[in-house]
């Protein structure tokens, strides 16, 4: 059995052997078995997105690539700062990093204390609460009034793990045409879905996600 079927089937042990049956305390910190339903749904999963969208079109273009990731963000972009710093250079595909040992703090403060503008839907830097003081920088913890992060506005990645109002939910409100984009774009024939040029099919997505994972797992209407 393959490494990633046994991930996928919760086969695979805490010291990474693959058995025909692994105890729950013993199974391995990447099982992915809550996943193994998503093999028979009627629509495709993939993990490309960023690829084809955003990673492709800068490996089209000779020189580095700059972004403004951090280390903090991920194990995966932890463990590629210690390995290859801001500047990996000596990457299969070079790209720099200059904001890497940065934290969501640090980036705050610096806004706060140097009354900087940002977009709109982050609202403003306040302090955890609500208050606007600027003597609160360095000393407290901060957040945006609106949303905290931003990306693409179709992406549902962790949209379950939201309070209402959701990602689509807010979309819904502040702009409804591509909100309908996003959720069409398909209908049900003799109770099997058709998919269609419309629109995104999304709806018809988180529908088969809260049948399998539980009413309202995403909140999207």
């Amino acid at each position: 059995m393959p490494v990633r079927t046994a991930k996928l089937f919760g086969h695979l042990s805490k010291d990474n052997q693959i058995k025909e049956s692994v105890g729950q305390g013993d199974k391995s910190a990447y099982s992915c078995e809550k996943y193994k339903p998503l093999c028979y749904v009627d629509f495709n999963i993939s993990n490309q997105c960023c690829n084809v969208m955003k990673k492709s079109v800068v490996h089209k273009h000779k020189g580095y690539a700059i972004t403004a990731q951090t280390a903090e963000e991920s194990r995966l972009r932890t463990q590629q700062w210690l390995k290859n710093g801001c500047n990996g250079f000596n990457m299969k595909r070079p790209v720099s990093n200059p904001m890497s040992f940065w934290c969501e703090q640090d980036v705050l403060q610096y806004i706060k204390q140097n009354n900087l503008p940002i977009a709109s839907v982050y609202g403003d830097v306040a302090e955890k609460g609500g208050q606007l003081t600027l003597a609160c920088c360095g000393s407290c913890e901060l957040e945006t009034t609106g949303v905290a992060r931003t990306g693409c506005i179709f992406c549902g990645y962790g949209v379950h793990l939201e309070k209402e109002p959701t990602r689509f939910q807010r979309l819904k409100q502040t702009h409804p045409r591509l909100y309908e984009y996003c959720m069409g774009g398909g209908e049900y024939v003799d109770g099997i879905w058709k998919p269609n040029k419309q629109g995104l099919g999304m709806a018809h997505v988180f529908e088969e996600l809260n049948k399998i994972y539980g009413k309202d797992f995403i909140k999207y209407k």
